[in-house]
């Protein structure tokens, strides 16, 4: 007699490899074991390997039942997250090897933000356009349950920078901490229903 896996630890397994892959670019960028080209390439390799598992691993939770909202939503967040890749590589490489000054500047550094705007942007139409009332209400709590997270984090490592206890906050880190304790928590929420 085969026993299945409940779906929420199917969801927390597959949470914890999200988290998993999702530590290898701070690796990348905290252990530097790549630079120029082949740093590029590892990220790049990253970008689509974590893809992959993103979408082959909730298709497959979802028993390959992913309905046209979700088809969207991911080609969505795939357009956004490739052009995020693009424009971190390049705003990262042209802070590093170009001298730019004034507005130029000013654009170049900013450039990676507007895809994660897109990102932002393709959440909200995926909750606009969700008919599943339940789809719907796990990714509102899990986004309630993400923006508590950072808030939390935030608060506390503000206050501790405040008293020179640590050094301030990486502010282009509070996204992706809110993607993590979205996507986290989204098991959860589910087993609070089964």
């Amino acid at each position: 007699m085969t026993q299945t896996m409940p779906t929420w630890t199917k969801w927390a397994l597959f949470a914890a490899g999200a988290v998993a892959l999702a530590a290898i670019p701070f690796w990348l960028r905290l252990a530097r074991p790549f630079s120029g080209p082949a740093m590029v390439i590892a990220i790049l390799a990253w970008v689509a390997v974590y893809t992959a598992y993103m979408f082959v691993g909730t298709a497959r939770l979802k028993g390959g039942k992913i309905g046209p909202v979700m088809k969207r939503y991911r080609r969505r967040l795939v357009v956004s997250m490739l052009a995020y890749t693009v424009a971190l590589l390049g705003s990262l490489s042209l802070l590093r090897g170009a001298h730019l000054e004034g507005p130029l500047l000013w654009i170049v550094a900013a450039a990676p933000a507007i895809p994660i705007l897109g990102v932002l942007l393709a959440m909200g139409l995926y909750l606009k356009e969700e008919p599943d009332e339940f789809e719907r209400t796990v990714h509102v709590e899990a986004m309630i349950w993400g923006l508590g997270v950072v808030l939390a984090v935030t608060t506390v490592w503000g206050f501790l920078s405040n008293a020179n206890v640590v050094p301030a906050p990486p502010l282009f880190l509070i996204f992706p901490l809110f993607c993590l304790a979205w996507g986290f928590s989204q098991p959860l929420i589910r087993r609070r229903y089964q």
